[in-house]
């Protein structure tokens, strides 16, 4: 889990008030209420002459005794990012704050099955470019003089 990730999952338990978090495999005998956090599908947003934007987007499960229960903690999850104007702080590994804020798209959310709720969060990152220094005339041996 990226520090993205972490961050976000950290934000939807603190949210739900949920304790136990998957991020791997949901096991057999799993705790209820829980939250499975996958790794996140990334998809290419567009780039610049010098950045670059990735898409990433979370489908949370939340996972319940009932549909309502399921849903109902889904909602807040749902209600406490909208209340948090829809962005969250980066953490680093240690859990301190590390300044930097990501902005969300609007979540939402949507009962799956008897006791499962999916939450959506989607989010941007622009990034620049690897500086790359290109090769000189003279390197490649272009306008060389040759005996």
């Amino acid at each position: 889990m990226n520090q993205y990730e972490a961050s976000l999952a950290r934000i939807c338990l603190e949210c739900s008030g949920i304790s136990v978090l998957y991020e791997d495999n949901v096991p057999e005998k799993f705790v209820v209420p829980s939250l499975y956090f996958p790794a996140a599908e990334i998809f290419s947003a567009g780039s610049a002459l010098n950045s670059y934007q990735t898409k990433y987007a979370v489908y949370a499960i939340v996972f319940a005794y009932t549909k309502r229960e399921a849903g109902e903690l889904a909602e807040k999850i749902v209600k406490g990012i909208i209340q948090r104007n829809c962005r969250f702080p980066v953490y680093n590994k240690d859990g301190t704050d590390s300044g930097t804020v990501i902005k969300l798209e609007a979540p939402a959310s949507r009962i799956v099955d008897e006791g499962m709720a999916q939450v959506t969060l989607s989010y941007k990152i622009i990034r620049a470019f690897a500086k790359v220094r290109s090769p000189t005339v003279q390197s490649v041996g272009i306008n060389k003089n040759f005996d």
